[in-house]
């Protein structure tokens, strides 16, 4: 045993938001994960990190790493944006974290976004806050559920360590 040493119980904090790298002098929006706590900017990053933490935690994590995911999508709503709501819905999903541009023509919304810090869920769930509704045919719900299906499967491959395979055996020694 160390003479004269104490140990201490402290939680150790970061003040920089783990998901987007804001720095957040204060927030609300907090986790504790392995007996750190992280604060966060918004609500949207905290649910990004928890679900996924080793996204954004660790040296080798892509998100320390600096990588952006960028990806193009086009959402179709069941009606044209009338000119006096395209400027509210523009602002509204531009205020997300991550959302790179966005592009309204009629009933067409175009969004260039980073998948690390935001996803085409979160995106359509920002449409129904601004009151927009997205076309409800069976092949808009089927390419929604398809694109949903392979950003989860992207962010976990890219959340997944390196791991043995049938044809890669692991190392030895």
């Amino acid at each position: 045993m160390l003479s004269g040493f104490k140990w201490q119980n402290k939680t150790m904090s970061s003040k920089q938001c783990p998901v987007c790298g804001m720095d957040v002098p204060s927030s609300e929006v907090t986790t504790e994960h392995l007996g750190i706590c992280y604060h966060f900017c918004s609500q949207q990053c905290l649910e990004n990190f928890t679900i996924r933490p080793k996204l954004y935690l660790g040296i080798k994590s892509e998100k320390q790493k600096g990588k952006s995911v960028i990806k193009k999508r086009s959402f179709v709503l069941d009606a044209p944006v009338p000119e006096s709501g395209a400027d509210a819905l523009k602002a509204a999903l531009s205020e997300m974290m991550g959302i790179r541009e966005v592009v309204i023509s009629g009933a067409n919304v175009s969004i260039t976004y980073d998948l690390l810090e935001a996803t085409a869920m979160q995106i359509e769930h920002t449409f129904e806050k601004a009151g927009a509704k997205l076309g409800s045919g069976w092949a808009g719900q089927l390419k929604r559920g398809w694109i949903h299906y392979t950003e989860e499967n992207e962010l976990d491959n890219l959340a997944s360590t390196d791991a043995a395979c049938c044809n890669k055996p692991p190392q030895r020694g």
